[in-house]
């Protein structure tokens, strides 16, 4: 298998499993996923945008709907694997009414699990961790 096919193949996005919010389903189980590279580029980009173009108080709205979004893309059903918002739209208009720390906690856990709380020093020293400085 060539390099590109071993990328293509790397199973390299972490997943938490059993996280309970009993505030929203007691007793249910969901599985948090962090994001592919492009969900927290196209995040970013929106927030850039958004700091630029908008007021303060405009900003702050279109950032929590973005929190929504990146939660509403990775919570799953921890039973059935599937997504508990598969209509996206409908998923950040729901979540954008619900508990701002519950929502910001899941957020902060996506973003954890996507490798986004650190910076470049932080991943490329957990890459040599995992992977060997690539020295021989």
């Amino acid at each position: 298998m060539g390099l590109k096919d071993q990328i293509r193949a790397a199973d390299d996005i972490p997943v938490h499993h059993d996280v309970e919010i009993p505030e929203w389903a007691p007793g249910a189980r969901f599985r948090v996923c962090g994001l592919p590279d492009e969900d927290w580029e196209e995040y970013q980009n929106k927030l850039s945008k958004m700091q630029f173009q908008q007021g303060k108080n405009s900003a702050e709205m279109a950032l929590r709907s973005n929190k929504a979004e990146i939660v509403a893309k990775a919570l799953y059903d921890q039973d059935t694997g599937e997504l508990v918002f598969p209509d996206l739209r409908e998923g950040i208009a729901i979540l954008r009414k619900k508990n701002a720390g519950i929502v910001n906690g899941l957020f902060n856990l996506v973003k954890h699990l996507s490798g986004d709380d650190r910076d470049f020093m932080q991943k490329v020293q957990a890459a040599e961790e995992d992977f060997g400085d690539g020295q021989s």
